[in-house]
């Protein structure tokens, strides 16, 4: 402001300027890791990693910051600990983003959208973790206490002793009876003599194969009936005829001499439960136990000294229930003896006893983790045992029991439930809201309970009350159970007038509702959470007195089997399926594709004598002399050679002309010994589409999923590699992948309605000449895909004002090359690349030649071929031998080595200085090169001239072994399309730098007057630096126009200023000749 008085006022003119300096050497990395890794302190999931963050760029500043960021970068070893070299899961981008930060503060690291985990090799389709809590019933480790008794004398093997019995468990409905979860096993089930158990639903049961082949369950009239109760003592010549015996009272008289004859005389009486049959030359009597549990023998006139069976009681099979300290007393000299065929289920884990493995998971371990389920008769037993004093009142809520007899019948039969407590504390049984349901008149009804330390329920104490039908019914009725006598049980009343019932320890309580008044205010069984009321529910079968019983024992949910259960797999998981003999196969019959062992095959249609392999496909490493069945080859056999799996698949078709396989090419999808890689299908129905098909049933289908290969497009005879079944490549779960509304047209228009609507969708994409990708080639399809599409979309990297680097890597991908040049247009060419070459690429003068000149034509930088030339790439070979923060040994690739050793230049130098030679292109983080043989290991090449020579005129720098000064990189030129500055390294970085430099120089005159005085500021300052580029040794000499020459009024008009710049940049020496001339004695001297 203007003084008014005397005065001195300071006002700062800021008129400096400089321009800020490079922020050192910066490099961009791109990687691929496995999704949520623990992070470096292992104290969480590292950030980086999660899927929220993938493509999100992290400045990292230090190697601890990566760990904590990543993680530890991960190599994949085999299952003998060794580095699989050049493996596709291998972190590479980390490791060298680790090794670069070792000598660095400042890094970039973006990581792709996937999961390398989810790429290793499995033979069974992944699924989703379950939910938390979740329980299994481990059948495969549950031990079930089955014994069964022989009752032979002590004398013979076995004799008077139980033996175990292991069941098959069943958790199949299709092997059960009509598909049915209730059915009895199916009779193709098992041998006689076998036992099963059925879990497949929450009542187990137990079944028994008899001498019929029919399914009995264990404890049931039937299974009685099935067994002997006697028998003769030996086989039976003859008995005579006319003499009698007593069956339960029933006189047998015989009508023949023959066993047969007694059989008859026994059956046709139509004894109650009890049959006759011969066996061995024995007469057995079995006895159902229907209207008696023995069989009765009084000798008459002398029967039953003629079939050996001497006179006296003989109790019928028995199924006893008891652990391993209460042995039955089924022995001859026992009160009550039993027949072969007794059973003894020992419900306590010593010596084979049962023990019933019930597992639940947890989220957040990762775990199933083992919950003990003790076997107990009942409720009232369970709450004896396991909380005798308190009686229920410290139990756990989650806690198990395993109930056995679970209808409670006086038959005892063998089943068992699994029950969990749903609550710790009181159990409370609430009604409805009591208003007028209730006449007015008397009600009735009663109520045991269980009481500590007893295992009973106690004798029914009945409550009585009377209604008015009004609302005041509910204290009404509260009032008489409270005045009843109970020990534990008391009711209340709560703000919404309804009763609630409650046992004070947490014990059970039984009620019979004589007069239904508990029903008419909203007391009933629980079915789910919209029907019945909470821990009331129906009472077993075998109680005929009461209606509810009250208990926070509840029916545990689970799923039974050997395998844990798993959720529905989740959207977008990868698969690489590994079993590599696994195909199918199908084949175009001039209409559509048929199964390649279809009737209408083209060479499986002949006669029996003409037709191909009955089996399909021979998936070998030999050659085949004969067909799968021992027969000679004919026409049209298949042969897939699994010999050479870095080039798989190898399709032979066998020649019956010529006797010779021919190899079929892979690439060829248009004429009929093409072959056409494509989805196809998962099974031989889309209803049963869930599951993977069995091969050979697949072999014989014309099944086609909706989006198989139009066979209109194709010729008759041409085959079809169905991706979608076959192993040996990645697949990934796509959810409602199916349009159930709409009809399949690829088989027959027919509706979808009932089609699995998931599929597995091939993700390896085929190769570009067409044929499929297998093996490593598809899990790095699958790598490549995601790393290219996040360099393409992600809109972060592409901010050149906040995110400032001047490198960019992609370690171990070179098919990541074009996409990095690309970025780098977008950026403005402020960037060098460090490109890597092939891991398998051999060091032969001509593998390097076609592979740098691009013999096979490749279309994108891989294996087959270098495609790209830009004049800010560099392309380096070979790789490394390293070790990674484990301690192993791994192979590396070259830009591991290149960014460190660039960085590492640049702090003793400057960017415009080539990081090449002895001085600044020395290795520090390798201890050799090499590449990758065929078998997988790693080949030491020390690059010798001829080989740096080849190299060197394809612009791919060498990196090799010199004696006296180790590992260098012994090359800077860039991949740059013609002869000119830009192909040294040391000159792009130079130009790099300048084009920042220049653009921050620029800048600050935006919106000044365009006039001299402006002009000459900024001459000045670009002089400035170049000047300083000079005295730096990146220049030789420069030139700076800005007046009036270039900015024309034209351009001045347009708001338009051009600084022009020339500049001779500094060359690197790359070749040194030194004539070396011999003179006489003393004529040097003269010169």
């Amino acid at each position: 402001m203007a003084l008014t008085s005397p005065g001195v006022q300071v006002s700062v003119i800021d008129e400096s300027f400089y321009t800020p300096a490079e922020p050192g050497t910066v490099p961009m990395i791109f990687v691929a890791s496995a999704e949520n890794k623990l992070n470096g302190a292992g104290t969480g999931t590292a950030a980086g990693t999660t899927k929220a963050n993938a493509g999100k760029p992290y400045l990292l500043t230090s190697q601890r910051d990566l760990t904590e960021t990543f993680g530890d970068p991960t190599f994949i070893t085999d299952s003998n600990n060794n580095p699989v070299h050049a493996g596709e899961l291998n972190e590479y981008g980390l490791q060298a983003a680790y090794s670069m930060l070792g000598v660095s503060n400042r890094a970039y690291v973006v990581r792709a959208d996937i999961d390398l985990n989810e790429l290793k090799a499995s033979a069974n389709a992944p699924a989703a973790a379950p939910a938390d809590g979740t329980s299994w019933f481990d059948t495969q480790t549950s031990t079930f206490g089955i014994f069964e008794w022989n009752s032979n004398s002590a004398t013979t093997t076995g004799g008077q002793t139980f033996s175990n019995k292991v069941p098959t468990v069943i958790t199949d409905v299709t092997k059960l009876v009509g598909n049915s979860a209730t059915g009895n096993p199916k009779t193709s089930v098992g041998q006689i003599g076998d036992y099963v158990v059925v879990a497949t639903t929450t009542v187990n049961k137990l079944f028994y194969k008899n001498a019929s082949g029919a399914w009995v369950q264990v404890g049931s009239t039937a299974w009685k009936g099935s067994h002997a109760t006697v028998k003769s003592s030996s086989a039976v010549a003859s008995v005579a005829s006319g003499v009698t015996m007593t069956i339960n009272s029933a006189t047998v008289t015989s009508s023949g001499t023959s066993l047969t004859d007694v059989v008859s005389d026994i059956n046709g009486l139509s004894i109650a439960g009890v049959t006759a049959a011969v066996v061995d030359s024995q007469l057995e009597l079995y006895n159902t136990g229907a209207s008696t549990a023995t069989i009765i023998i009084a000798e008459g006139t002398g029967l039953a000294d003629d079939v050996k069976i001497p006179a006296g009681t003989y109790a019928i099979p028995a199924l006893s229930t008891a652990p391993h300290t209460s042995v039955p007393e089924y022995k001859s000299n026992d009160t009550t003896p039993r027949p072969t065929g007794s059973i003894w289920f020992k419900t306590t884990e010593p010596n084979l006893g049962a023990r019933v493995r019930v597992k639940q998971y947890a989220v957040g371990t990762g775990t199933w983790t083992q919950v003990a389920a003790p076997i107990y008769a009942n409720n009232q037993s369970a709450l004896y045992a396991m909380d005798k004093s308190g009686g229920g009142a410290n139990l756990a809520a989650g806690s198990l029991y395993v109930q056995t007899n679970v209808a409670e019948e006086a038959v005892n039969l063998a089943t068992f439930k699994i029950f969990e407590r749903s609550a710790a504390g009181a159990t409370i049984v609430t009604g409805s809201a009591v208003a007028a349901q209730l006449s007015a008149q008397s009600y009735s009804f009663g109520i045991q309970e269980t009481l500590a330390n007893n295992a009973a329920l106690q004798t029914a104490k009945t409550v009585t009350f009377t209604a008015t039908g009004a609302s005041s019914d509910a204290d009404v009725l509260a009032g008489a159970i409270n005045s009843a006598g109970f020990t534990n049980i008391v009711a209340t009343v709560d703000a919404s007038n309804k009763v609630s019932i409650k046992h004070t320890l947490g014990g059970d309580f039984r009620i019979n509702d004589t007069g239904g008044a508990l029903a008419l205010i909203g007391f009933a069984a629980y079915v789910d959470a919209n029907t019945g009321t909470p821990n009331l529910y129906a009472v077993p079968a075998g109680d005929s007195v009461n209606d509810f019983v009250a208990s926070n024992w509840k029916v545990l949910a689970y799923t039974a089997g050997e395998d844990a259960p798993t959720a529905l797999t989740a959207d977008g998981t990868l698969w690489y399926n590994s079993i590599v003999d696994e195909v199918d196969l199908m084949i175009h019959n001039g209409t559509t594709w048929v199964g390649y062992l279809d009737t209408s095959s083209p060479f499986y249609a002949g006669t029996d004598g003409d037709k191909t392999d009955p089996e399909g496909p021979q998936v070998t490493a030999s050659e085949p002399t004969l067909q799968s069945d021992g027969t000679a080859l004919k026409n049209g056999d298949i042969w897939i050679s699994t010999a050479d799996l870095e080039n798989y698949p190898l399709i032979y078709k066998y020649n019956g002309s010529t006797l010779k396989w021919v190899l079929l090419d892979k690439g060829d999808q248009t004429t009929e010994d093409g072959v056409l890689f494509g989805d196809a299908r998962y099974n031989t129905a889309g209803s049963n589409s869930a599951a993977a098909g069995d091969i050979k049933d697949m072999l014989v289908s014309n099944y086609l999923d909706a989006d198989a290969p139009d066979p209109a497009l194709y010729p008759k005879g041409m085959l079809l590699w169905n991706t979608r079944r076959s192993g040996f490549n990645v697949k990934k779960f796509v959810r409602n992948y199916v349009d159930t509304s709409l009809d399949n047209a690829r088989n027959g228009d027919e509706s979808m309605s009932a089609y699995y609507t998931h599929r597995w969708v091939t993700e390896s994409a085929n190769q570009d000449d067409g044929s499929g990708s297998f093996g490593a080639k598809a899990q790095r399809k699958v790598v490549v895909q995601a790393m290219q599409a996040m360099v393409n979309s992600n809109d972060e990297i592409r901010d050149d004002e906040s995110r400032v680097f001047n490198l960019m890597a992609t370690p171990g991908y070179p098919e990541l090359i074009g996409e990095m040049i690309s970025l780098n247009f977008d950026r403005g060419l402020t960037a060098f690349i460090v490109g890597d070459s092939p891991a398998k690429l051999k060091s032969d003068a001509t593998s390097l030649n076609e592979w740098g000149s691009n013999v096979n034509l490749a279309v994108e930088d891989n294996g087959d071929g270098l495609v790209s030339r830009d004049e800010y790439l560099g392309v380096f070979y070979p790789w490394g031998f390293s070790s990674d923060n484990a301690g192993n040994n791994v192979v590396v690739p070259p830009s591991h080595m290149m960014l460190r050793t660039l960085a590492l230049s640049d702090q003793v130098s400057y960017p415009w200085f080539a990081p090449a030679g002895t001085r600044r292109g020395g290795i520090t983080n390798a201890s050799a090169t090499g590449y990758i043989d065929a078998e997988g290991e790693f080949i030491s090449v020390a690059l010798n001239e001829g080989q740096r020579d080849t190299l060197y005129s394809l612009n791919i720098n060498p990196i090799t072994f010199i004696t006296g000064a180790g590992l260098v990189n012994f090359g800077q030129k860039t991949r740059a399309r013609g002869a000119s500055s830009l192909d040294r390294i040391n000159v792009a970085r130079l130009v790099i730098f300048l084009r920042s430099q220049l653009n921050k120089l620029a800048k600050p005159y935006i919106f000044e007057p365009n006039d001299k005085i402006t002009r000459d500021q900024v001459k000045q300052a670009a002089e400035s630096l170049c000047l300083e580029l000079v005295g730096s040794r990146g220049l030789y000499d420069f030139l700076v126009v800005c007046d009036e020459s270039n900015n024309t009024p034209s351009r001045i008009d347009r708001n338009e200023l051009y600084l022009d710049i020339a500049i001779e940049p500094v060359k690197a020496v790359e070749f040194i000749y030194i004539p070396l001339r011999l003179k006489n004695t003393g004529e040097i001297a003269g010169l």
